[in-house]
């Protein structure tokens, strides 16, 4: 019977390791001191990307508006990862590239986005695999001919 204590608690251990969150932390690595030294007014746009290094993101339709994003995930074994903690820090210039406003949000500050499950119907046949094989045959051309039509 004490050698099955013995297994068991090898065992054991390793159950209890694997109920261990994987965590990982993904995008920009925030630096308060660098933030601190960027001053609305003053600060350039070479200057922003000297400090800060290059956006994760720049806004889609305006290049005055940059995103640095750090998100920090925890995964248990199989399940989906979940965002624990979430920064993004916005900075913006004006027409003339000079700071006009840097502003942080965090993970309450998040809106759920809710993806839609419609399809966008398209023109045209199903093709099944037999169907498409035989539409091909005849279709390529030897090397260095040109299509026949």
């Amino acid at each position: 019977m004490p050698r099955c204590r013995f297994a068991a608690a090898p065992a054991l251990v390793l159950l209890l390791a694997a109920c261990a969150p994987a965590i990982s932390t993904h995008g920009y690595r925030l630096d308060e001191t660098a933030l601190d030294q960027l001053e609305p007014g003053r600060t350039t746009r070479d200057d922003a990307f000297r400090l800060l290094g290059s956006p994760s993101s720049v806004a889609t339709f305006d290049d005055k508006v940059w995103f640095y994003v750090t998100q920090r995930t925890e995964q248990m074994s199989f399940y989906q990862a979940e965002v624990v903690d979430q920064k993004v820090v916005t900075v913006t210039f004006d027409d003339q590239g000079v700071l006009r406003e840097v502003a942080q949000q965090d993970l309450a500050d998040a809106i759920e986005v809710s993806l839609v499950d419609r399809e966008t119907p398209t023109s045209g046949n199903e093709l099944g695999i037999l169907e498409q094989f035989l539409g091909n045959i005849g279709r390529f051309n030897p090397e260095g001919q040109p299509p026949q039509q």
